[in-house]
């Protein structure tokens, strides 16, 4: 007896499954994309903005720009920063001291003098204030530090600024940009005996994720200065895997992070084990007020979880379980078939 089972048949058991199983899959991935899109465009307006010349009057140059020095109170020290003209037209240059401070995000805001704590921008005399640089001209600038006599010990910080004057335009003309260049002063004021220098930091914190599905992973930790001294520190990061052997190792470089401050120094790690848990070791490294150096470090944790390799193995083995299951189904379905044909 001719057998019709082609005819008109429903969709496979493991088609519809199938289905299911992929469409809140594909909704999410979608979700995912739309999100995307919509942080993209609104950061699109900010990357076009910061592709643009941070300061597009400057046509100066000049060196050091940091100056890191220790001065007794009551003492004054010269020091001389070379500005030079890299434009083709003369350039006016207006110099002038302000106070200045570095957040948690590396961010520098510049006040006027007095209004930080540790303020030294009004010890800062000039010479000339103002004056003209020719065509690839260079000039020496002299700058003198007074100290009080009656100062605090430590640190003590400013901002010396080198602003470009802009020329006087006609109506009609279009307006010149001015811009500026900080040279920034870190002073070290020494006290009596060596318990008035603390240079002393801790790590505060960890930048870990909860987990990840691999690398890259974007990690930090955060360092807060509890001495009254500028510290300059050295952080790196060393990885362990679940079964106790080094994963690896990452140099977050060094920063300075003022008196009281606190910096997030951060960085990326590539290469990631496959799976599983992670022990990260965060290690700072800085010179005390005796110019020996201390090491603090600070413990954490993270899973490495591969989600869609991990979906996609399950996905298989269920296609798998399924399709032994419609498989075995058929093949009982034929057998009972064959069965009454054969007592016929």
């Amino acid at each position: 007896m001719a057998s019709n089972d082609g005819e008109g048949e429903s969709p496979s058991p493991v088609l519809v499954w199938f289905a299911g199983f992929c469409e809140p899959i594909m909704l999410t991935m979608l979700r995912y994309l739309a999100r995307a899109l919509a942080v993209f465009l609104a950061v699109l307006p900010v990357l076009h903005i910061s592709s643009l010349p941070a300061s597009a009057g400057v046509s100066i140059m000049l060196s050091p720009t940091k100056t890191d020095l220790m001065v007794n109170s009551g003492e004054t020290s010269t020091q001389e920063i070379s500005l030079r003209n890299t434009g083709d037209e003369p350039t006016r240059v207006r110099v002038y001291a302000l106070d200045f401070s570095i957040d948690r995000e590396n961010n520098y805001t510049f006040s006027e003098p007095g209004h930080e704590s540790y303020s030294c921008a009004s010890w800062l005399d000039i010479q000339e204030s103002e004056f003209v640089l020719g065509p690839g001209e260079t000039k020496q600038v002299q700058v003198t530090i007074s100290v009080p006599q009656a100062v605090e010990p430590g640190g003590h910080y400013a901002a010396l600024f080198f602003e470009t004057v802009p020329p006087e335009t006609q109506p009609g003309v279009s307006v010149a940009v001015a811009g500026r260049i900080p040279s920034l002063f870190y002073l070290t004021i020494p006290g009596v005996s060596d318990a008035d220098i603390v240079a002393n930091a801790e790590i505060s914190s960890l930048m870990l994720p909860g987990w990840v599905d691999g690398g890259p992973v974007q990690i930090g930790a955060v360092v807060h200065n509890t001495g009254n001294v500028h510290l300059t520190i050295a952080t790196k990061a060393y990885f362990t895997d679940f079964r106790g052997r080094q994963a690896g190792e990452i140099d977050l470089g060094q920063t300075t992070v003022l008196p009281g401050a606190e910096r997030a120094i951060t960085g990326t790690w590539e290469k990631t084990p496959f799976v599983g848990p992670v022990k990260a070791n965060f290690v700072i490294g800085y010179f005390d007020d005796h110019e020996e150096l201390v090491n603090k470090s600070m413990d954490g944790n993270f899973w490495i979880i591969p989600w869609k390799v991990i979906i996609i193995a399950i996905a298989s083995v269920g296609l798998i379980i399924v399709a032994v299951l419609v498989l075995k189904s058929k093949f009982r379905l034929k057998l009972e078939r064959r069965e009454p044909n054969e007592q016929a």
